[in-house]
């Protein structure tokens, strides 16, 4: 029998762990996913361990932002994560969707993308933490749609036009065109208007009813606005007629690879089309900010400057009685409905740290909370940002000094990212749990700690990541996973809580396996901490 595991009141008086039976670690898991974190103010899209392993990419070919994932998604063939999040229903802001991913000309995944987003100071998403899965049966290239088999075998001819032209040292041009209209399939007869400008290795090829590819393996970038008003008046007494638009990409110029001169040459026919001329080569562009990100460093220095985030609080419950044992703190601000928003992770910010910022103003809430209310525990958590910050430690030493006693009832959430991130941060939990507070690990399961260092580690409280909670009534890999890092944490003597909790099934499950704290929309959304003003506090002081 594994050891016992410390109970609630032991999770905040920094004792340390029972002793743990000596046993065989448990094997490390095949992931049961592929774990993402994407920052919507900034773009950027991080990934957990082994997500190009299980892709079959170079890490140099992870997409690094949202938008380069997005443009891997091939049209039609399912709902993209940004429709999902928007289509997401509130209040858990929970998204699931399932698309066609090309990550080669001849190879296509499908993928279950399932996560939840957190918004910003204005309600919209601006942060997301997800899964992805690919079904392995997508592997089978005959049982992909006739859709799909098409378009392979387009990219794979426009990747052999790319060789070639590399091979001879020449410029492999792609042109798009697409007629106006609703015409009839008539890309035979277009075909054979176009065949006078084609040589040996050229490749025509049609994108859809009204739309079509022509790879001109020898066409300069020079010669490329000549080559379509040739195409132009080739076509020029095609039924179809006019109006056509045509967009056209360069190889080696652009790219080497087929995937992304056909995306290019479809983005300069799209801005052919806007401007309402007949052709367009393609221009690459420095990627403009969206509109969140513009705003967002505004909104969050104001929200800090004005004092307006506010301490909100979700209950953290005992797996078998259900009663509350601590509760989850995190940061919160009032809509212009007067509706509270729990927000998610601050963004990095170049104008300011404002992780620190943001951080340190929960570190005040929270400390002036538990001395108001000695009956009271809170788990707070604390950015990998802040946490390499040379300031936090003597920061959080100073708010607990000024308030002794409310160490015991502190526990702060650490990511496991961090750990990987800065080896320094170590030291720094043994600094911190030297003042006296509980330390959890968020985001357990991830794979970003090895499970032989978890036994050296300071911790009081393992959080499974919700990732792996939320598709556990329909995923038995996850089903698999889930109880496997249970069972590890039992070895080593260490509590664990799971979070994303959001229904019964869920909850049972967890609690037979022997999940010790629960916490998820079941046991109630985060509110806000009414806070006294500072004219209560005056009179407070005044009495005592």
């Amino acid at each position: 029998m594994a050891a016992k595991r410390q109970g609630p009141m032991g999770l905040f008086k920094g004792a340390s762990r029972l002793p743990r039976k000596s046993q065989a670690a448990v094997s490390r898991p095949s992931i049961a996913g592929m774990l993402y974190a994407w920052d919507m103010v900034t773009d950027a899209l991080t990934w957990g361990p082994g997500a190009a392993e299980a892709l079959g990419l170079s890490s140099r070919d992870l997409p690094k932002t949202g938008q380069a994932f997005a443009q891997l998604i091939e049209p039609g063939c399912g709902l993209a994560r940004q429709d999902a999040i928007a289509a997401a229903e509130l209040p858990h802001r929970a998204y699931e969707t399932r698309f066609a991913l090309r990550l080669e000309p001849d190879r296509v995944v499908m993928i279950e993308d399932a996560g939840r987003w957190h918004p910003d100071v204005q309600g919209r998403p601006a942060f997301a933490r997800g899964q992805l899965r690919v079904d392995p049966a997508s592997g089978a290239r005959d049982l992909l749609p006739a859709r799909l088999k098409e378009r392979s075998a387009l990219l794979c001819g426009i990747q052999d036009a790319i060789n070639e032209a590399v091979r001879v040292s020449q410029t492999c041009t792609l042109v798009v065109g697409a007629f106006d209209g609703d015409e009839a399939d008539q890309m035979a007869e277009i075909a054979r208007h176009v065949r006078p400008m084609m040589r040996r290795h050229d490749l025509f090829a049609a994108l859809g009813p009204n739309r079509f590819a022509l790879a001109l393996t020898c066409c300069a970038a020079a010669d490329v606005a000549g080559a379509m008003r040739r195409l132009h008046g080739l076509l020029q007494d095609h039924p179809a007629g006019p109006p056509l638009r045509l967009g056209a990409a360069c190889a080696p110029d652009h790219t080497f690879k087929a995937i992304k001169l056909l995306r290019f040459a479809e983005q300069a026919l799209a801005a052919a089309t806007e401007r309402n001329e007949a052709s367009a080569l393609y221009k690459p562009r420095s990627a403009k900010p969206t509109r969140i990100a513009e705003q967002a460093p505004f909104d969050w220095v104001a929200a800090l400057n004005d004092r307006s985030l506010t301490l909100a609080c979700q209950p953290m419950v005992d797996a078998q009685t259900r009663a509350p044992m601590l509760a989850h703190a995190c940061a919160s601000v009032a809509g212009v409905d007067g509706r509270i928003t729990p927000l998610g992770p601050a963004p990095t910010l170049q104008e300011a740290n404002v992780p620190l910022l943001v951080d340190g103003r929960m570190l005040e809430l929270a400390a002036d909370h538990l001395a108001r209310n000695p009956d009271q525990r809170l788990a707070l958590p604390v950015s990998s940002r802040t946490l390499q910050d040379a300031e936090w430690l003597p920061m959080l030493a100073a708010h607990l000094g000024a308030r002794p006693g409310i160490e015991a009832r502190l526990m702060l959430e650490i990511p496991e990212i961090a750990l990987v991130e800065c080896r320094r941060n170590l030291g720094r939990l043994h600094a911190m749990k030297a003042l006296g507070i509980g330390i959890a690990l968020t985001g357990y399961g991830a794979g970003h700690v090895p499970p032989a260092h978890l036994r050296v580690l300071p911790i009081d409280l393992l959080k499974i990541d919700g990732v792996f909670i939320q598709p556990l009534k329909r995923s038995t890999d996850d089903r698999l996973h889930v109880r496997t890092l249970v069972d590890r944490a039992q070895h080593m003597g260490i509590a664990i809580a799971a979070e994303w909790v959001d229904d019964e099934a869920t909850a049972r499950l967890l609690a037979a396996w022997g999940v010790d704290y629960l916490q998820g929309g079941l046991f109630g959304e985060p509110e806000t901490v009414i806070q006294p003003s500072p004219l209560q506090q005056m009179l407070k002081k005044a009495r005592g």
